[in-house]
């Protein structure tokens, strides 16, 4: 039988939040609205129309704390002098660098295994 429980919309609010938060962090992962529903005690499927309802309605699937913080973090990266820029892209360029050459190394085992395997 159905049983329709009401929640305060402060309750929605901060399960909306938790999964703005977590879509944040990690957009591809696809257990973020089980593990909120139960964290909240709720269910997922409620939750999942709640967060629609709520980016439909204009609030750009962002809660309120997530904006803050946005606009915290562009207001650091703007006070950052050109000398620290530099700096810092000049270590993601070494990142970058390092990681596509750890990616070649499978390419490479591919392609050896793979003339292995014709012969």
């Amino acid at each position: 039988m159905f049983s329709a429980r009401r929640y305060p919309e402060d309750f929605r609010l901060k399960a909306i939040e938790a999964v703005d938060l977590r879509l944040l962090k990690n957009p591809l992962d696809r257990t973020i609205y089980r593990e909120v529903a139960n964290e909240f005690g709720i269910g997922e499927q409620s939750l999942r129309l709640w967060v629609k309802k709520h980016h439909a309605d204009g609030h750009n699937g962002r809660a309120p704390a997530i904006k803050d913080a946005v606009v915290q973090a562009e207001v650091k990266s703007a006070e950052l002098t050109s000398a620290q820029l530099e700096a810092e892209l000049r270590t993601l360029r070494k990142k970058v660098e390092k990681l596509q050459a750890e990616n070649d190394v499978p390419k490479r085992a591919f392609v050896v295994f793979s003339s292995e395997w014709g012969k």
